[in-house]
């Protein structure tokens, strides 16, 4: 009986409800231990900025004008601080391996292969800390995904986040991020809000913070990577990802080009080490992240081809590629797929996933074809082998073949049970099929007249763009203001649709007043909009591809809709400045071939918000070229 008495009753668990995102144990956030305050550690970097800069560049974004500001927030690398890094070589080494976690993988359906983890509970988490990643599980997240539901934001980051201190940090710094971008674009007075409460509630605490986030993030990975105390490659992966979106969210596109080269070098080494018989089931890179890496590799190559940037920002994804064969190095994709000179399309796509994995695949391709293309143009005999001419043959068919695998999906976008996210994610691929098209077979081409045979396909973008940005701003009208026939926001549209306005004596009657400036790390309407707005020559359609840039301002990875928006402006101004004021009379006068022109540069700061583009003709540098223009343009 004593026996029994003494003996200890075992505890039963409480009941918790099910979560979607995260850690099974915490909903992807632990509670917050007011005794461990290790991770408030400050650890000095480099890159990193003097104080002062810091503290000034954070004071002037809170200043900007609505509707731009948000997008154009300082970073915390300046670029005259910022050390010399050569390419794919910054986090390659692969260290030591530590088994302190169980991974299991498990096929679903044939298809995904998902990583479960047993994470760690005990997370060092101040309450200004935990205030940002709860602000990132339930916001942030979603927002970064784009205009596609993605499992490595939602699951993957938060997952990790329980066991490395780095991924944790820029959580909180991408949080932060977040809220600066939130304050910035507040509603008018007397709109809904959140409810949410913060103490130091200002764009400029809350962009500081970001910044002490990031820091923190940096030297916690330089220290595990000293300490060989990383435990795997894909949380470099992971990390680098991360720092990549927090410089495309700044606007430094220069520290993001060079983390991807970083990425990708990890990549290229780890494909060279499975090559050598290396198995290492403990260090899993699910399909997801690789795919990422493929779509920041397009993101940078296709930004490089319209801005042009100076080295060593340049991404070449194929850097040993031979130029008489169209065949290239392995990608961040799947080497099999990549290597081939075909992609196997079905007859109907069966998810709008299956369509956008083929068509990253396909662009992929496209994009290291050309950059083999390119060197033929720039030989002396230009001289294209037989073998390149052959395998354009068989890209456009692939291309074709999309098209046509896709547009059932295309046709029932407004079905009864589509959502809104779904909706615009099925948008976004045709506009990037178009404007792989358009770009594709216009790299055969050395006149800016070949464009005007594409105008449907500039058509299509427009009002496609158009759809997505009127479904967004009558969704978020309905959520913030209902039917409420003295709608605040009315009164305050954005101050970019007024100046082009103004600039162009040209308004539409559509005002999207609802719609807050945002940030995806994916492309969206941006890349598209700008192809038309700098090469249809169509005077209404081109000026509704620059509106919808500055209506609807947005930043899809590096790319910048405003900077676009301003860029493209510039263009058109220059080849239409012997044309008639515009005017739905005037609306059908062509610009003739000697007066158009092609972008050959733009160098901006979106720091100062600054920008000098140069336009010309396509011909050999050191060529006089008469229609050379430049302008330095701030904002």
């Amino acid at each position: 009986m004593e026996e029994s008495s003494t003996r200890t009753v075992r505890q039963r668990r409480a009941s918790k409800p099910k979560v979607k995102t995260g850690c099974r144990k915490c909903d992807g956030y632990p509670a917050y231990n007011p005794k461990n305050r290790s991770a408030d550690v400050i650890v000095p970097i480099l890159p990193r900025p003097p104080p002062s800069e810091a503290s000034s560049s954070a004071s002037s974004s809170s200043a900007s004008p609505p509707g731009l500001s948000p997008l154009l927030l300082a970073s915390s690398v300046s670029s005259s601080s910022r050390p010399a890094i050569s390419s794919s070589r910054v986090l390659v080494r692969k260290p030591p391996r530590q088994t302190k976690r169980h991974v299991v993988r498990e096929a679903t359906n044939g298809q995904l292969s998902l990583t479960r983890y047993q994470p760690s509970v005990t997370i060092s988490f101040t309450p200004q800390e935990n205030l940002y990643f709860q602000l990132f599980r339930e916001h942030t997240a979603n927002e970064l995904s784009g205009f596609f539901n993605s499992t490595f934001w939602t699951r993957s980051v938060l997952q990790e986040s329980h066991s490395e201190a780095a991924i944790r940090h820029a959580v909180v710094a991408l949080g932060a991020l977040y809220k600066t971008l939130e304050k910035t674009c507040e509603s008018p007075p007397g709109s809904p809000d959140n409810g949410t409460v913060v103490v130091h509630d200002t764009a400029t605490d809350h962009y500081n913070f970001a910044l002490l986030q990031y820091t923190k993030s940096i030297s916690r990975l330089r220290e595990a990577l000293e300490t060989k105390e990383v435990r795997s490659q894909r949380m470099i992966l992971i990390s680098i990802v991360l720092f990549t979106c927090f410089a495309s969210f700044t606007g430094d596109h220069q520290t993001a080009i060079i983390q991807v080269q970083s990425g990708l070098g990890l990549l290229d080494e780890r494909r060279q080490n499975q090559t050598q018989a290396f198995d290492d089931r403990n260090d899993t890179v699910e399909d997801e992240l690789i795919q990422i890496f493929t779509r920041l590799a397009i993101q940078a190559k296709s930004y490089d081809m319209a801005f042009h940037f100076p080295a060593p920002y340049v991404i070449r994804l194929s850097p040993n590629t031979v130029p008489s064969s169209p065949q290239s190095p392995p990608s961040p994709s799947d080497s099999s797929s990549t290597a081939s000179a075909d992609t196997i399309i079905p007859d109907i796509f069966s998810s709008v996933q299956e369509a956008r994995l083929s068509l990253d695949l396909l662009v992929e391709r496209i994009l290291r074809y050309q950059e083999a293309l390119t060197s033929f143009y720039t030989a002396p005999d230009k001289i294209i082998p037989s073998q390149l001419r052959s395998s354009a043959i068989g890209f456009r068919a692939q291309l074709e073949q999309w098209q046509t695998a896709y547009k059932p999906i295309l046709d029932r976008r407004r079905a009864p049970g589509i959502t809104n996210t779904e909706r615009a994610g099925i948008i976004v691929l045709r506009m990037s099929f178009l404007n792989a098209w358009i770009l594709f077979v216009m790299s055969f081409s050395t006149s800016e007249m070949h464009f005007d045979t594409f105008m449907s396909e500039f058509h299509e973008v427009v009002e496609l763009a158009r759809e997505l940005v009127v479904d967004e701003e009558l969704s978020l009208a309905m959520k913030k203001c209902g039917n409420h026939p003295y709608c605040h926001h009315r009164q305050n549209s954005h101050s970019h649709d007024h100046y082009y306005a103004a600039q162009t004596n040209y308004r539409d009657e559509q005002d999207y007043n609802h719609i807050k400036a945002s940030f995806a790390l994916d492309l969206g309407i941006v890349p598209s909009l700008f192809v038309v707005g700098t090469k249809c020559r169509d005077r209404r359609l081109r000026r509704e591809a620059i509106r919808l840039l500055f209506a609807s301002p947005r930043r899809e990875g590096m790319w910048d809709s405003i900077l676009s928006g301003r860029a493209a402006q510039w263009i058109m101004q220059n080849e239409e400045e012997q044309l008639s004021p515009y005017s739905p009379q005037t609306a059908g006068e062509v610009v003739p071939e000697d007066k158009r022109v092609m972008v050959k540069e733009i160098l901006f700061d979106l720091q100062k918000r600054e920008a000098t583009l140069r336009c010309g003709t396509r011909g050999k540098a050191g060529e006089v070229d008469i229609r050379a223009r430049e302008t330095t343009i701030s904002w």
